[in-house]
């Protein structure tokens, strides 16, 4: 039994509508689904009912970007909907949306920001490049050596988790007046 104010399926794909109209670029159904299954308003299978049902009548459009990645859109129709059915959903419930969005969107960007691969080389050794990258040149770039599979996914898995922490440190370290020579 939903805990929430969403009940119905019509409540469900407004509110669906609704989180898309907030977002500023397509997402992943995965994206999406984290954005809406907030406060236990109702579960994944109701979200895939009406997502689906939201796509079959025109209201949201599924495409792929460059790399296949399938992404998810308002359509028109689905913004003009959004618009027309969000004053039946409650302000507590368009503000927690509106926060999942803000959330949603600054973690998506912040990973499409950082860049980790590695190349094998030669010798057996393995080549990891490792960047944050700002939209028109890289904010950090480094390239680091290691012997095996294994250091270049712990490099790459470390990285992508701590890249501000590991920025931060290595201009700690770069700026510090110890390494200042008279």
């Amino acid at each position: 039994m939903n805990t929430g104010y969403l009940r119905e399926k019509s409540d469900v794909k407004y509110f669906i509508l609704f989180a898309m109209s907030n977002l500023p670029f397509p997402v992943t159904e995965h994206d999406l689904l984290d954005i809406c299954l907030i406060d236990d308003a109702f579960g994944y299978f109701e979200f895939s009912e009406a997502f689906a049902e939201l796509q079959q009548t025109g209201h949201v459009r599924r495409m792929e970007d460059d790399q296949g990645k399938v992404l998810y859109d308002i359509t028109p129709l689905g913004r003009e909907a959004a618009k027309i059915f969000e004053g039946d959903l409650r302000m507590s419930v368009r503000d927690k949306a509106q926060a999942a969005v803000i959330r949603v969107v600054r973690k998506i960007r912040r990973d499409a920001s950082i860049v980790t691969e590695h190349t094998a080389n030669e010798d057996g050794t393995y080549q990891v490049h490792l960047a944050i990258n700002d939209t028109d040149a890289p904010v950090l770039a480094l390239d680091v050596m290691v012997m095996n599979r294994r250091q270049c996914a712990l490099l790459e898995e470390n990285f992508r988790k701590d890249a501000e922490t590991i920025y931060s440190d290595i201009l700690k370290i770069l700026l510090s007046e110890t390494f200042q020579q008279e």
